[in-house]
């Protein structure tokens, strides 16, 4: 199966600054929001035609992103792309030379499996890889 894009990450410092801005955009595009305590961040999904932009904010005590916005303001943060199978495309990409930010997936928001590619080894891109939590699931 083919990786596909599920979604750009955008850190924000406060998402209900910044929010109004994409309703203005998008009107009719559902929102949904979570906190995500494994990763400290509150989340907004704003859900396009074709995929999900989502607002990071950190939650207190969060360094990731804080240290993201500290460094270079409120921006793209990274780019996700859906794989059938995190833990098997980070070993992929091991045996290829990357190093993946986890030696396994942690949880992330929407019942999906995450792990990362640090920008160092991808030409400046953060880059996400997601699957649902159990490889065998597939989406409706």
């Amino acid at each position: 199966m083919a990786s596909t894009l599920n979604h750009i990450g955008i850190a924000v410092r406060r998402i209900d600054d910044v929010l109004p801005l994409y309703r203005l955009i998008e009107p009719g595009a559902p929102v949904e929001f979570e906190d995500v305590p494994s990763m400290q961040v509150r989340v907004a999904k704003i859900h396009l035609a074709n995929t999900c932009l989502e607002l990071i904010e950190p939650m207190p005590g969060e360094t990731a992103i804080t240290k993201f916005l500290e460094k270079r303001g409120e921006g793209i943060h990274h780019v996700c792309l859906e794989v059938a199978d995190v833990d098997a495309a980070a070993a992929r990409l091991r045996a290829g030379g990357l190093t993946p930010l986890y030696e396994s997936g942690k949880d992330g928001s929407g019942g999906m499996r995450v792990n990362f590619l640090r920008p160092g080894e991808t030409h400046g891109v953060l880059i996400e890889l997601n699957s649902l939590k159990n490889a065998n699931e597939r989406r409706s």
